[in-house]
């Protein structure tokens, strides 16, 4: 089997707890030749934890060598679009973590940079190869005129949490701050589930003072299929999550470890879907599968939500009008 030659960017908390533990599993399609990062020092100790690949001072350095195939971009959100468009230009593959970019305008940017290059550039959503969203997807026929849908997230990042300690989150230059650097997961899982999603009309709070950025967020939305959404997130406040799906005669709800329409119990393999992007990033370069999961377009429209729940201050904004 052809191994894809894997240069890691960024060696920080995703390249480490995220992304290495699926590519140790993957080492029949994957191996990381190369690594850099913005210190010396982290990229010496990913290094040793990988099996010794090349350090490069630089990126440049880096793709200017001819021992990677493909990049593995986990850096701050501000320079997903330079990077991409380094890599591309240097003919390497790339599979970036999300969100796609900042903000909509530079997220077009890394949609048409893709839409003119024949290098792979795939968004890493992980949860696009989550399964019970697609047991959910797939129960909703049992669902009478599905008619509602909440899903109330209280996440409660202490100041303690690993992800609230890094710099760039303190500081974010991405819109909405962890609204949307976490919130694209759960867009992307409504959106597998319903389809598109038309208007958002939602208010935004910063809650507690250690957050980057608003870290409160309560929205009411509509999917082209008609449905109404209310999507209520907090990464300041812990709490129970609550996700249900309302109909005319039934609901459906989603608890911790099953799935349950009206008094009929579902039961999911639960996963992460690190390891599942990966290989389906394989499929999209070695054997040109098409490229629906780690669409530069559809991260540009999970994105989009957040843009327009931010700038909503309560009023309804179509999201054609963004995209």
């Amino acid at each position: 089997m052809k191994k894809i030659r894997l240069g890691i960017v960024g060696c920080g908390i995703a390249a480490r707890d995220l992304h290495y533990p699926a590519l140790k599993e993957l080492t029949d399609k994957f191996e990381i030749t190369a690594v850099t990062s913005r210190t010396k020092k982290h990229a010496e100790e990913f290094a040793r934890l990988v099996g010794n690949p090349v350090i490069f001072n630089s990126y440049d350095e880096l793709l200017e060598s001819d021992i990677v195939d493909a990049v593995d971009l986990t850096i701050p959100i501000e320079l997903n679009l330079p990077f991409i468009e380094k890599a591309v230009k240097k003919g390497k593959h790339v599979i970036c973590e999300k969100p796609i970019s900042t903000d909509v305008n530079t997220g077009k940017k890394v949609v048409e940079i893709s839409k003119q290059t024949d290098r792979v550039i795939y968004i890493a959503e992980n949860w696009r190869h989550i399964k019970k969203f697609y047991l959910i997807r797939d129960l909703l026929n049992k669902i009478k005129n599905p008619l509602f849908f909440k899903w109330n997230l209280w996440i409660g990042m202490d100041e303690e949490n690993k992800y609230a300690k890094t710099k760039w989150r303190q500081q974010p230059k991405h819109i909405g701050g962890f609204l949307s650097d976490g919130g694209v997961h759960h867009v992307a899982a409504m959106r597998l589930i319903f389809g598109e999603i038309k208007w958002v009309s939602a208010n935004t709070k910063k809650v507690v003072d250690y957050l980057g950025g608003p870290d409160f967020l309560t929205s009411i939305f509509e999917f082209e299929n008609g449905v109404i959404g209310n999507y209520t997130v907090s990464y300041g406040i812990s709490g129970q999550e609550d996700f249900e799906i309302v109909g005319i005669d039934n609901r459906l709800k989603l608890t911790e470890n099953k799935i349950i329409v009206d008094d009929k119990e579902f039961s999911f393999e639960e996963n992460l879907g690190y390891k599942e992007e990966f290989e389906d990033f394989y499929e999209v370069v070695i054997n040109k599968k098409k490229n629906d999961l780690g669409s530069p377009l559809e991260a540009l429209k999970d994105l989009a939500f957040f843009e327009a729940a931010v700038k909503s201050c309560g009023n309804k904004i179509e999201l054609k009008t963004l995209l």
